[in-house]
């Protein structure tokens, strides 16, 4: 039998001047795959951002995940949980948009 849980959630953020949206879906419970969707609006700005990320367990104690947004910066990261409480985490940021130039 598939689980099928949807979360959705609205709030403010920094004091009223953000509001987001987000989307969380449980793909596979067993592997602990997730998709989710955020879109936040910044009154001050009046900019939008759109981010989707997606996270998968390779095995109980492995977890790999990523995201990218609609400006084009893209991050992965693998997680690896080697005692209770202790992480071991590798990441990696890219702007996809800058690919040729260097990192400050």
């Amino acid at each position: 039998m598939q689980t099928l849980l949807l979360l959705w959630l609205c709030m403010w953020n920094k004091k009223g001047n953000s509001i987001n949206a987000s989307y969380y879906h449980i793909v596979n419970p067993s592997t602990n795959t997730v998709v989710g969707v955020e879109v936040t609006h910044s009154f001050s700005t009046n900019v939008n951002t759109i981010t989707m990320g997606t996270q998968h367990a390779l095995d109980p104690l492995t977890t790999i995940k990523a995201r990218v947004n609609h400006a084009g910066k893209a991050s992965t990261l693998i997680q690896h949980k080697w005692r209770p409480k202790s992480l071991f985490t590798i990441s990696r940021e890219v702007d996809t948009k800058s690919i040729d130039k260097s990192p400050k």
